[in-house]
């Protein structure tokens, strides 16, 4: 299992210059990735997406990829000194021949086609491609690798609140044929009392005590709910994506616990009803980050 929530970050150096990436990525219903790169490989924005795709599921992803030229990077502009030299000398030579005031300045020889060599900002897509590729990759793969730490301490707090919620739910399980007998035993001290003053029906009792039953029966609530436990520490154990499947089981087991909660009529009840619907509450916030 892993958490939607991660960080992952890569370098790699190459005769072109140094890629940065940085990828981060925190929860969302769906895979949303945005991608900031320099001007000049714009045009493989559409690959860093599909690699990203092909590796995280859901999430919202931000990816950063930085570019810094070597300074013997073949597409780096670069000043001739030797022409400089050069240049600087005829015009030192000219400026003393018709006696100029002027001092020759850096500003002027930098104006000479000769002296400087601009840079190329457009590179091979084909030559860079594999270079992205690879340093995308290795920020993937640590962002995988605290995506799915994270995801495995989840899991781990997980199963300790699915085992209190099946301990609170055997305890109401237990409780439940205790209230229907409570309540027996009080509706027949009343029937007793009336009958002694000769204004009860003896044949009401059953039906009274069917009545209250139907009512107050959560036995097949406790039973799904251990069904939904069962299903939920099953889908724990899975390496593939499970966070809606979680997400739509916990739906579930909050419907059982809303209903027993309706339904209880003792103190005891209520308490571990509410009790479920608090560590329920507790697992729905984790999952909202499961990928």
């Amino acid at each position: 299992m892993n958490s939607m929530t991660g960080f992952g970050k890569a370098q790699v150096t190459s005769k072109q210059g140094t890629f940065t990436v940085e990828i981060s990525s925190v929860n969302s219903r769906f895979l949303e990735v945005s991608v900031r790169m320099s001007r000049q490989f714009s045009a493989l924005e559409h690959r860093v997406r599909e690699l990203i795709s092909n590796r995280l599921n859901r999430g919202k992803v931000f990816v950063f990829i930085g570019f810094a030229e070597n300074e013997n990077s073949p597409n780096k502009g670069y000043i001739n000194d030797k022409a400089m030299a050069v240049i600087n000398h005829q015009l030192q030579s000219i400026r003393k021949k018709l006696n100029l005031t002027s001092d020759v300045t850096i500003s002027d020889l930098l104006m000479f086609p000769d002296v400087t060599t601009p840079g190329n900002d457009v590179f091979d897509d084909d030559e860079i491609w594999p270079i992205v590729e690879k340093v995308v990759s290795r920020a993937l793969k640590d962002i995988l690798q605290m995506r799915h730490k994270e995801g495995a301490a989840m899991a781990r707090d997980m199963k300790q609140r699915l085992k209190i919620i099946k301990q609170t739910n055997q305890r109401i399980t237990a409780e439940a044929p205790r209230v229907i007998e409570k309540y027996r035993l009080r509706l027949q001290e009343r029937m007793e009392e009336l009958l002694n003053n000769n204004i009860g029906d003896t044949g009401r009792l059953e039906q009274e005590i069917t009545l209250f039953a139907d009512r107050c029966d959560i036995t097949e609530e406790c039973i799904r709910l251990f069904s939904h436990i069962d299903q939920y520490e099953s889908i724990l154990r899975q390496k593939e994506p499970v966070g809606k499947r979680l997400n739509f089981l916990l739906q579930e087991m909050n419907r059982e616990a809303n209903t027993i909660t309706s339904k209880a009529t003792e103190i005891k009840i209520t308490a571990d009803a509410i009790s479920l619907k608090e560590e329920m509450e507790k697992l729905r916030e984790m999952v909202q980050n499961v990928e």
